[in-house]
């Protein structure tokens, strides 16, 4: 049976929707966020903590959902750190999309406190986390995630995928999927463009593709906001994307493996970001690529 008194940090568009999963599945939950406004609706059914630290203390098992390394090691290290709370062979469970060096970094330091660092970076936009449509990457140590998955299940996951004992591989596998579907994004821009200079209908072409060779979420989701335009309110923000494809390159540059794909989207992403579109949708870059700029 899960553990029903458990922490969560975090209370972003994708980790609100988890948080009333878990509410509605009965958890005794403490919750942080920076911003404490975020965490409002939540404040007559949640323990509400003053630091990830107390929040720490609190619970045996604590999951974070932060935007990118510095809030990470944040909430994690230091004297307000939710290290500093946790006590020996507790859990902590990052489900942000970051380094494999960082997380390889806190793996670390999870280590020299008797504590055990999970890697759960979660598949989906804030959408699918209302729907439970989820997906997770997850690696570490295999009781642990024995002992998480339940929650996983409880807080909306459809499916969970096992990457082994080394947390880094769950953040790399995750900046793997985030690389493929800003490949997906770029490649359907290129293609709209050079339909429509040809006289053809996107929204025939759209149709097409989405039906046959390339019907799946990925494809109808971001074709469809592509065609729209409709980059706001963002789901996923530009200036997140930009990072994911950055810890993309970093990646593949510690192995010496060449991503030019990647090097173009990046570009694409800066330009965008250079316009100010850094919260709108991360697919807003393909204005860009459309000429529609």
């Amino acid at each position: 049976m899960a553990d029903k008194r458990i922490g969560f940090i975090g209370a972003g568009n994708l980790a609100q929707p988890l948080i009333t999963h878990l509410l509605e599945a009965g958890y005794e939950l403490f919750l942080y966020n920076r911003t404490s406004s975020r965490l409002s609706p939540f404040a007559d059914k949640a323990q509400i903590c003053a630091s990830p630290a107390e929040l720490g203390k609190q619970v045996n098992i604590v999951f974070s959902l932060v935007a990118d390394d510095a809030a990470l090691q944040n909430i994690t290290e230091g004297v307000q750190g939710v290290l500093s709370g946790l006590q020996p062979g507790g859990i902590h469970v990052s489900m942000s999309t970051v380094s494999p060096a960082c997380i390889a970094r806190l793996h670390q330091a999870h280590q020299q406190k008797g504590c055990i660092l999970l890697s759960a970076p979660i598949m989906g936009r804030p959408e699918a986390a209302r729907n439970r449509a989820i997906h997770i990457c997850v690696a570490g140590d295999e009781t642990a995630k024995q002992q998480v998955e339940p929650i996983f299940r409880d807080m909306g996951a459809r499916q969970i995928f096992d990457y082994g004992a080394d947390p880094a591989h769950a953040s790399v596998a995750k900046l793997g999927i985030n690389f493929l579907l800003a490949s997906a994004i770029e490649a359907m821009a290129e293609a709209f463009r050079v339909v429509e200079s040809n006289g053809i209908s996107t929204e025939t072409f759209y149709r097409m593709i989405t039906s046959t060779l390339f019907s799946c979420p990925a494809y109808q989701g971001y074709g469809r906001l592509i065609l729209d335009q409709g980059y706001e309110p963002a789901q996923f923000s530009l200036r997140l994307g930009l990072k994911d494809i950055r810890l993309v390159q970093e990646a593949a540059a510690s192995q010496q493996v060449p991503v030019p794909l990647a090097e173009i989207i990046a570009q694409h992403l800066k330009q965008a970001l250079e316009k100010g579109w850094g919260e709108k949708d991360w697919s807003a870059f393909t204005a860009l690529v459309m000429g529609k700029a």
